[in-house]
C-alpha cells in the first residue's frame, strides 16, 4: 500500500485504491457529484467519508518513483500521456477494447497491487456501467486512442450552469462590491464629494497623487504619508466637513474624492504635470475579461436552462423524418386506389353538391369524349362548407364514382421549418398525380397555405407558406389541357383564400356544401343506420328525429346515431328506441346530460305549493325544457310535484333561402355576391302600388318621374298618396338600379360651370332637375326649394357620380327625414347582407343611409351599396383611412385621408361625415367626463392630435376638403366628435365648444358653395334638448341639424331605439331636419335586417310626430285618413295606411285569423259588446232610426230628457233621513258666493 501514500499530502482530491489498485473515490469536481456512482464498497479503510465515484483501474507496467506527482488535472493528464501507466474506466469498453485489454491483463503480476481478481471486478463493473448509457462515462480507450465520454447528461449541465449563473447574477446585483471567485481582490473604496476649490488647493499644494477626468466630473486621490494617512485626509479646511462621513463608514484603505469643475474653468493640466500628478480619463470599457466572461456565461447558462426546461420544437418532424420524407415523396400524401370504394350512394344530404360534381365524374370516366371536342375540364373545384358537412367524404365519392386514384393530403402538412420543403412536397404531389392520371388530388383545409397575400390575412413575405402557395399556383397553371388530373380543395374559410387561387383556370368552380335540410338529415340518418346495421324499435321514426336536429351537419348526425346506440347499450337494450335518440339529441345540443345539468337548478327553485310557476323557458335551441325537467322532478318528488307532461323536441319550420342568407357571415367573391330576393313591394304594402308623377323641367325639357306610394282605399274613399323611398322594384342587384340622373349630369358638365354644387346653382337662381324633383316629392313650390338651398337652410346630397339617386332634400322647413346606418364589421356580415339592409331600410322609409363598414372588402361593399341605392349614401372616410394604416391612428396623414376622400368621391358617395371640429385645445375638456369621447371618428382624430401635438389635419386642410366636394357636388356633415355619450355628460363645455367650431366651418363651406349640415348630440335628457337646438340655430346660421337620437335615458339597453325615438320626436319638432336612427342593438352589437327595420319604423314614428307638431299638412291628412278607417272598421285600409302593414296585420290575425274578422266591428281587445267605437256607432244608428236627425240633435234631446227627469224627482227614504230632495245639487260655498256677487 505504500504505492499510494504519496497521493495523500499532494492531491486536493482524495483517491482511494483498493487491493486491486482500483481508484475508489474522486472528490475533486464538486458539481459532478450529483451523478456519482458507487461500484466498490469493500475497501474504504484508507479514506473515511468518501464520496463515491466510478472506479478507475491503474495498471503499472514498470515501477514508479515516489516523486511522481498526481493532481486532478496535471497529474492524471500526465499519466494519460505516459507509456508506463494506463487508466481506463471499468465501463462497457473493458470487454470491447480488443487487443489492448488483453495486453494489459497479460502481465498482472508485474505491477504491485494488482491481483488476479482484476478481470472479475472489471467485468462486474462493466455490467453496471452498461446500465448507465451514453451519459455516464469518462475518458475511455478504444483501439489505443483516448476519447471523451461525458459523465453527466447535457441537460443536467445546462441546469447547473443556469443555477451558477443565477447565483453569480444575484450576488453581483445585491453586493456589487463583493469580489468574485478567481478575480483579483479589490480594496473597498469610499467616495467623498468636495468643492472644486479644495481640489485646486490640493493641486497647488502638491497633495494629489492621481486624477481621473470625465468631462466636468473629476475624481482624485491624495498622496498618503506613512502614519499620517487619516490626518492628511481630513486636514483641509473644507475637507473637515467630510469628517463625519469618513467616521460613519467602516475603516477603509482607499478614499477617492469627487468634484465637479465649473464649465467656464479649464482643468489645471499644467499644474498637474508640474507636480507629477498621474491623470487621465476613466476606462469606460468593461471591467476586464473576467466580467465579460461571467456575463457571457450567465446568458449561456440561462439559454441552456430554458431550452432544457421548455424545449422548442421547430418542426413536427425530426431531421431524420424530413430526410425520409424527401426520399419518399410528398409528405403525408395518401394514395387510395379506386377511391376506397366510396361512391355517391354513401353520401346523403348534399344533393345539390353531388349534382354539380357529376360532370367531374363523367369527365374522369370518359375524358376522350370531351377532349376531342376541344373542351377543357375544370382544373380545380373548391368545396366550401362548415366543418362536418362532408367535404372530404364527397371528394372520396367523386374518386370512387370515377374509379380513379384518390391522392389526398392536408395543407398543414406542407408547412415545415425549412423553407422550400412545402414547395417540394407540392411538386412531388402533382408529379405523382400526373403519373397516375386520370386521378384526383384532394387538399384538405387548403386555407392553411393559401391565405390572401394582401390585406388583413397577408402572410409574411418569403415565408414557407408563401413559397408553398406560389408553387401551388405554378403547378395548377402547368397542367396540360389534356391532363386528366383534377384538384379538389376543401375549406370553411373561402373568404381568406388568395384571389389568384380562386381565379378561372385554377379553381374554376366553387361548390357550396350546405348543412342539410330536414329531408337531407333524414337521408343521412338512414345511411348511418343502414351502415351500422342498427336495430331500431318500432317507435323510431327517422323523419321525426330529422326534425329535431335543425342545424346538424353530417358529422353531427353520425355522432348522434352512435350516441343513441351507446345509450341503448348502457341500458342493456336489444334495440335502439326513440327515447334513446331523444336523449342523444339532448346531449348533442346541451353538450351534457339534461338530467345532470337542469335538474339541480330546477329542483332547488321549484315551489311545491305552486307547481305551475316552475321553469318555463326553452333555453336549449328548438327544445322545450319544461317537459324534460318535469319528468325528472316527478321522479325526484313524486308526491309533491305535478308538472306538465314531458314534451319532445319541436319540429323545425321549412328552411328558406332567406334564412340561409341570414346566417351568412362573409362574402365568398366580392366581385360577384350571391344576392337573394327581397320581399316584394306588394308583400310589404298590401293595397298599395308604386306610382310615378311626371313633371317637366322647363329649362331642359327633361321629363322627371317622381315616385310615390298610392294606397287604394275601399269604398268611395279617395286614394291616399304617400312619400316613398323604396326605389325601383324588381331590379337584379347584380345589374344595379337605372341611372336616373345621367342626362342631367351630362348636360351640366357640358356647360363647364366653375362649380357643380346644388348650392352654386341655387345662388345663380337656377332650378336644377334635383330641385324640381324634391319639390314634387314634398308637394311644394320649386322656387321655395331653390331659395332654401341658396340660403344654406337645406341641402340636396347628390354626388354627380351617384347616377342612380332619386334626389331628396334635408331642411327644417321640409318633412323630417330618417337616416339608417349600415355597414359590415371585422367579425360579421357580408356584401349581400349590407345590400339587403339598404334595400330593406329604404323599403320601410329610410331617406338616407350611411355606410360605416370597417371589415372586409370595404371598397367593394360600398360599390355594391351605391349601385343599388336610390337614396343618398354617406360615409365616415376616417374609418377607411384608418384601415389603410392597419388601425394605428398615429400613422394617419393628410395625404392618406385625401386619397380616401377622392376614392369615395369617385365611387359616388353623396355626403361625408368629417370630425373637423375636434380641436387639440378641446380634448382636455373631456377629461372629467363619465364616458369620455364616444364618437369613433372623434376618438381617432383626438388620438392623432395628442400623439403629434398638432392641430386636427381635417381642420387645417378644410379648404382642400371643400375643393374636393366642389368637384363632385358632395355635401358635408360636420361630425360631432365630442358628443356626449351619457346623460351625465350632456350639454358640457366640450360639446358646445365643438358646436361653435362647426359654425365657423359651416360659414367657410358656404363661401365655396358647398352644402353643409351639422351633426348633433347623442345622449341628452328631454329638458336639455331645447338648448341644443337653440345654440345650433344661432351658431350655425340655421344650417340643417342632423342628430343621433338623442337618447333621453341610459337605462334601456335593448330598447334604445325607443328611448332615442322619444328624444328624436322632441328635437325634430324643434327644428332638426335629419334623424339618425338607433337600433335595438345600439351599444350591444352589429344590427341585422330585423334590427334595421325596427330602428327605421321607430324613427319614422318620431319624424311623423315632429311633422305633426310643426303643422305639416301632409302629416295631418295621413293621420286623418287612418283614424277614419279605424273608426269605420275598415281593417284593410287601416293596415294599408300604417307605417308597417305587415306587423299590424299579423298582430290582428294572431287572435282573429279568419277573413270574416277583417270586416267585423270589433277586435279581440274589447270584444263585440265593449268596443267604444261600436257603441258610438250604435248610438248614431239609434238616433237616425228614431228621427232625431243628426247626432248632435239626438244628444241635445237626450240631455233635455234627463234634465226633466232630474227635476221631477221626489223624496226618497234615504233622502228624507238626510234632508235631501230631488232636483237639488250641492255646490261649494265659495262657488255660491261668487255667483251671488
Amino acid at each position: 500500500m505504500s504505492s499510494v501514500e504519496f497521493l495523500s499530502p499532494v492531491i486536493r482530491t482524495k483517491f482511494h485504491l483498493d487491493s486491486n489498485c482500483n481508484l475508489r473515490c474522486w472528490n475533486g469536481l464538486g458539481f459532478f457529484r450529483c451523478k456519482s456512482r458507487v461500484y466498490h464498497q469493500n475497501s474504504n479503510r484508507f479514506v473515511p467519508n468518501l464520496v463515491p465515484f466510478p472506479s478507475v483501474k491503474l495498471y503499472r507496467l514498470s515501477s514508479s518513483k515516489n516523486s511522481d506527482r498526481l493532481n486532478l488535472w496535471g497529474g492524471l493528464a500526465g499519466n494519460f500521456g505516459s507509456r508506463n501507466v494506463k487508466i481506463c474506466a471499468n465501463g462497457r469498453d473493458s470487454d470491447s477494447t480488443g487487443g489492448s485489454g488483453e495486453k494489459s491483463e497479460a502481465k498482472p503480476n508485474e505491477t504491485q497491487g494488482v491481483s488476479k481478481n482484476t478481470t472479475n471486478s472489471g467485468s462486474s463493473s462493466n455490467r453496471r456501467r452498461e446500465k448507465q448509457g451514453k451519459g455516464g462515462g469518462w475518458w475511455w480507450s478504444k483501439g489505443g486512442k483516448w476519447r471523451w465520454q461525458p459523465i453527466v447528461q447535457a441537460q443536467e449541465i445546462g441546469i447547473l450552469l443556469l443555477q451558477l449563473g443565477i447565483v453569480i447574477f444575484v450576488m453581483r446585483l445585491l453586493r456589487p462590491g463583493i469580489p468574485l471567485p478567481g478575480s483579483e481582490p479589490r480594496t473597498p473604496t469610499t467616495f467623498v464629494s468636495v468643492p472644486y476649490s479644495d481640489f485646486l488647493s490640493k493641486i497647488n499644494s502638491n497633495n494629489v497623487q492621481k486624477v481621473e477626468v470625465d468631462g466636468v466630473h473629476i475624481m482624485f486621490k491624495l498622496k498618503s504619508e506613512p502614519g499620517t494617512q487619516e490626518s492628511e485626509i481630513i486636514s483641509g479646511s473644507k475637507l473637515q466637513e467630510s469628517d463625519s462621513l469618513i467616521r460613519s463608514v467602516n475603516p477603509t484603505k482607499r478614499i477617492v474624492y469627487t468634484t465637479t469643475r465649473p464649465s467656464d474653468i479649464k482643468t489645471p493640466y499644467d499644474k498637474m504635470l508640474e507636480n507629477a500628478v498621474e491623470f487621465g480619463s476613466p476606462d469606460k470599457r468593461s471591467n476586464g475579461f473576467l466580467n465579460s466572461a461571467l456575463i457571457a456565461l450567465f446568458y449561456v447558462a440561462v439559454l441552456a436552462g430554458l431550452l432544457h426546461r421548455f424545449p422548442v420544437t421547430f418542426s413536427q418532424h425530426t431531421a431524420g423524418q424530413i430526410r425520409n420524407r424527401k426520399s419518399g415523396g410528398s409528405g403525408g400524401a395518401k394514395v387510395s386506389e379506386q377511391g376506397e370504394s366510396i361512391t355517391f350512394a354513401d353520401v346523403a344530404g348534399v344533393d345539390e353538391a353531388k349534382e354539380e360534381l357529376e360532370e367531374i365524374v363523367e369527365f374522369l370516366r370518359n375524358p376522350d369524349r370531351y377532349i376531342r371536342l376541344g373542351a377543357r375540364p375544370p382544373r380545380g373545384v373548391l368545396l366550401v362548407g362548415l366543418p362536418g358537412t362532408g367535404k372530404t367524404l364527397l371528394a372520396k365519392a367523386v374518386a370512387g364514382e370515377a374509379e380513379v386514384p384518390f391522392i389526398s393530403c392536408s395543407a398543414s402538412e406542407f408547412v415545415e421549418l425549412y423553407v422550400g420543403m412545402g414547395a417540394s412536397r407540392v411538386r412531388d404531389l402533382f408529379a405523382r398525380a400526373k403519373k397516375e392520371a386520370p386521378s384526383i388530388i384532394f387538399i384538405d383545409e387548403i386555407d392553411a397555405v393559401a391565405k390572401s397575400r394582401d390585406g388583413k390575412f397577408r402572410i409574411v413575405s418569403n415565408d414557407e407558406r408563401e413559397q408553398t402557395l406560389n408553387q401551388l399556383l405554378t403547378e395548377m397553371d402547368g397542367f396540360d389541357s389534356n391532363s386528366a388530373v383534377i384538384v379538389l380543395g376543401a375549406t370553411n374559410r373561402s373568404d381568406v383564400l388568395d384571389p389568384a387561387l380562386r381565379r378561372p383556370g385554377r379553381f374554376d368552380r366553387v361548390v357550396m356544401v350546405e348543412t342539410p335540410d330536414r329531408t337531407g338529415r333524414e337521408a343521412i340518418l338512414k345511411v348511418h343506420v343502414t351502415k351500422k346495421e342498427l336495430p331500431l324499435a318500432d317507435d323510431v321514426n327517422l323523419s321525426d328525429i330529422a326534425s329535431m336536429t335543425t342545424g346538424f351537419t353530417g358529422a353531427d348526425l353520425a355522432n348522434l346515431v352512435n350516441e343513441a346506440a351507446l345509450l341503448a347499450g348502457r341500458q342493456n337494450k336489444i334495440v335502439v328506441e326513440k327515447d334513446d335518440f331523444i336523449q342523444a339529441v339532448e346531449r348533442s345540443i346541451a353538450m351534457a346530460s339534461v338530467h345532470a345539468t337542469i335538474t339541480p337548478a330546477v329542483g332547488k327553485s321549484v315551489n311545491r305549493s305552486s307547481p305551475t310557476k316552475s321553469l318555463n323557458t326553452a333555453f336549449l335551441p328548438g327544445f322545450d325544457v319544461v317537459g324534460r325537467v318535469a319528468s325528472t322532478c316527478k321522479d325526484l318528488h313524486p308526491s309533491s310535484i305535478t308538472l306538465a307532461p314531458r314534451a319532445t323536441l319541436t319540429f323545425d319550420p321549412p328552411e328558406t333561402s332567406t334564412e340561409k342568407a341570414k346566417n351568412s357571415k362573409h362574402t365568398i367573391d366580392p366581385s360577384s355576391p350571391d344576392f337573394l330576393p327581397l320581399p316584394s313591394f306588394e308583400q310589404c304594402f298590401p293595397k298599395s302600388t308604386k306610382e310615378h308623377k311626371e313633371v317637366v323641367h322647363e329649362e331642359t325639357g327633361h321629363v322627371l318621374k317622381v315616385p310615390f306610394r298610392r294606397v287604394h282605399l275601399s269604398g268611395d274613399e279617395p286614394n291616399f298618396d304617400n312619400y316613398d323611398t323604396s326605389g325601383p322594384q324588381n331590379i337584379n342587384p347584380r345589374i344595379g338600379l337605372p341611372k336616373l340622373r345621367k342626362d342631367w349630369v351630362d348636360r351640366r358638365d357640358k356647360l363647364g360651370a366653375p362649380r357643380c354644387t346644388q348650392m352654386y346653382y341655387a345662388k345663380q337662381g337656377i332650378i336644377t332637375e334635383e330641385m324640381l324633383f324634391c319639390a314634387t316629392r314634398e308637394k311644394l313650390d320649386p322656387e321655395f326649394v331653390r331659395s332654401e338651398v341658396a340660403r344654406g337652410r337645406a341641402i340636396i346630397p347628390s354626388n354627380k357620380n351617384h347616377l342612380e339617386l332619386e334626389p331628396m332634400i334635408v331642411g327644417r322647413n321640409f318633412l323630417v327625414k330618417v337616416n339608417a346606418n349600415i355597414g359590415n364589421s371585422a367579425v360579421a356580415s357580408s356584401i349581400e347582407e349590407e345590400v339587403y339592409k339598404v334595400q330593406w331600410a329604404t323599403m320601410w322609409g329610410a331617406d338616407t343611409v350611411m355606410d360605416l363598414s370597417t371589415g372586409r372588402h370595404i371598397h367593394e361593399t360600398r360599390e355594391w351599396i351605391l349601385r343599388n341605392s336610390s337614396v343618398p349614401v354617406g360615409t365616415v372616410p376616417i374609418y377607411q383611412a384608418l384601415e389603410k394604416v392597419n388601425g394605428i391612428a398615429e400613422n394617419l396623414t393628410w395625404e392618406i385621408f385625401r386619397e380616401t376622400l377622392i376614392e369615395q368621391a369617385e365611387q359616388g358617395v353623396d355626403y361625408f361625415t368629417i370630425h373637423a371640429g375636434v380641436l387639440l385645445r378641446y380634448i382636455p375638456l373631456t377629461a372629467k367626463r363619465m364616458t369620455g369621447i364616444v364618437s369613433r371618428g372623434g376618438s381617432i382624430h383626438a388620438k392623432w392630435c395628442l400623439a403629434h401635438h398638432k392641430e386636427n389635419f381635417a381642420y387645417e386642410h378644410w379648404d382642400d376638403i371643400l375643393d374636393i366636394c366642389n368637384q363632385y357636388d358632395i355635401s358635408l356633415s360636420i361630425g360631432d366628435g365630442l358628443r356626449p355619450g351619457s346623460i351625465y355628460d350632456a350639454n358640457d363645455t366640450a360639446q358646445f365648444a365643438e358646436l361653435l367650431t362647426q359654425g365657423e366651418l359651416t360659414r367657410r363651406a358656404w363661401e365655396k358653395d358647398v352644402q353643409v349640415m351639422n351633426e348633433g348630440p347623442g345622449h341628452i335628457p328631454m329638458h336639455k334638448i331645447p338648448e341644443n337646438m337653440q345654440k345650433q340655430l344661432e351658431w350655425c346660421n340655421e344650417a340643417p341639424f342632423y342628430t343621433l337620437g338623442p337618447l333621453t335615458t341610459d337605462v334601456a339597453p335593448g330598447y334604445d331605439h325607443i328611448t332615442s325615438a322619444i328624444g328624436a320626436a322632441n328635437i325634430g319638432a324643434l327644428g332638426t331636419a335629419l334623424l339618425c336612427y338607433v337600433t335595438p342593438k345600439e351599444h350591444l352589437g352589429l344590427p341585422n335586417r330585423d334590427d334595421v327595420k325596427a330602428g327605421v319604423i321607430a324613427y319614422k314614428i318620431a319624424a311623423h310626430a315632429a311633422d305633426l307638431a310643426k303643422g305639416h299638412p301632409h302629416a295631418q291628412s295621413w293621420d286623418d285618413a287612418l283614424s277614419k278607417a279605424r273608426f269605420e272598421f275598415r281593417w284593410m285600409d287601416q293596415f294599408a295606411l300604417s307605417l308597417d302593414p305587415m306587423t299590424a296585420m299579423s298582430f290582428h290575425d294572431e287572435t282573429l285569423p279568419s277573413e270574416g274578422a277583417k270586416v267585423a266591428h270589433f277586435c279581440s281587445m274589447c270584444g263585440p259588446k265593449f268596443c267604444s267605437m261600436k257603441i258610438t256607432e250604435d248610438v248614431r244608428k239609434y238616433a237616425e232610426e228614431h228621427g232625431y236627425g243628426t247626432a248632435e240633435e239626438a244628444l241635445q234631446q237626450g240631455m233635455d230628457a234627463m234634465s226633466a227627469e232630474f227635476l221631477a224627482a221626489k223624496k226618497t227614504i234615504s233622502g228624507e233621513q238626510h234632508g235631501e230632495t230631488g232636483g237639488e245639487i250641492y255646490l261649494p260655498a265659495s262657488y255660491v258666493e261668487s255667483q251671488k256677487r
